[in-house]
């Protein structure tokens, strides 16, 4: 198989690669502020809730930055192109209600869906951050090392209330 090399990549296809995958990071986080409530409501473990609530207020944040790049882009960041992330969210959803009366397994569920979450979008961000590096985007870059910033704090958050939920120290 032939992979065209990185030098052959119009900046066309580099910039419709980072606003189609920044459109799923951005919808990601808005799934993320409909259904986290939920969650935070679902928690019994008090740190849980109180991780989640910071990472719920964080994302709104985030979500602020992402949407000025798209401004500033002249661009939408609407999209149902995340579909994949969407049906991760649901399952935790899902897994979370399965076990609503097991105080313990429905707080691991969160934690674990999370966790997952969480690094996905560190991932993304990640991603973006390259591809931005490659376009004369360079403003951004710090809007998303910001966002995979807190995002990662979050998942350090959600990874040291687990650890305290198990009694590890």
């Amino acid at each position: 198989m032939n992979l065209p090399s990185p030098q052959t990549l119009s900046t066309t296809a580099l910039r419709s690669v980072f606003v189609e995958q920044l459109s799923i990071l951005y919808n990601t986080k808005v799934n993320l502020t409909i259904r986290l409530p939920e969650l935070v409501t679902l928690a019994t473990f008090r740190n849980l809730k109180l991780a989640l609530t910071e990472g719920l207020e964080d994302n709104e944040r985030q979500m602020i930055s992402l949407k000025t790049i798209f401004i500033s882009l002249d661009e939408s960041w609407l999209t149902d192109k995340c579909l994949g992330v969407n049906a991760l969210i649901n399952e935790a959803h899902s897994q979370i209600a399965l076990h609503h009366d097991k105080h313990f397994e429905s707080d691991m569920s969160i934690l674990f869906y999370m966790s997952v979450i969480e690094n996905l979008q560190i991932g993304a961000s990640q991603m973006l951050n390259l591809i931005s590096s490659k376009l004369p985007y360079r403003q951004y870059a710090q809007l998303l090392r910001e966002c995979k910033d807190m995002v990662k704090d979050n998942s350090e958050l959600l990874f040291c209330v687990a650890g305290e939920y198990l009694n590890i120290n």
